[in-house]
């Protein structure tokens, strides 16, 4: 009998630690939340041509849009800024020095015309330019403005 209540004394024991320990009564660590992974792999060669084909398409589209326009309204200097500023984002600085020209030559006042043209001369990488090389560039820009969309 004596052993029977010593088993009986440490079921009691066992069963009270097992029901009193925290982690027992409590269960596992909470799983942190789960947060979705998005993998920034890289696109596949074909994927980044045709993203820059059809970003050079939409560009082709604006010029096209922005110099029909101007042969319909050459004194337009808002319409050249705008092209202007479509080849700055492409990085295409010499191509945006004529338009800056001719838009200056028609409204030299404008600050914002002047301070755009310097970024485009800088990002050209000429040093300096001359009055008589803006004038060549301008009446560049206006001849090839007329020329646009005759084949040439």
């Amino acid at each position: 009998m004596n052993y029977g209540k010593g088993l009986i004394i440490a079921l009691v024991f066992d069963v009270a630690w097992l029901m009193g320990s925290p982690a027992t009564t409590m269960g596992p660590d909470p799983m942190p939340p789960v947060q979705e992974v998005v993998a920034d792999w890289p696109a596949p060669p074909h994927v980044k041509a045709r993203a820059a084909v059809a970003n050079l398409e939409r560009v082709g589209r604006q010029e096209d849009s922005l110099k029909t326009y101007l042969q319909t309204h050459p004194s337009d200097v808002d319409a050249m800024a705008q092209l202007a500023r479509i080849y700055a984002e492409h990085e295409w600085f010499d191509d945006a020095i004529g338009p800056l020209a001719r838009a200056l030559q028609l409204d030299p006042s404008r600050r914002t015309l002047w301070s755009a043209l310097d970024r485009a001369v800088e990002g050209a990488g000429i040093a300096k330019i001359t009055d008589a090389e803006l004038t060549r560039r301008a009446q560049a820009f206006v001849e090839a403005v007329e020329m646009w969309g005759h084949g040439c």
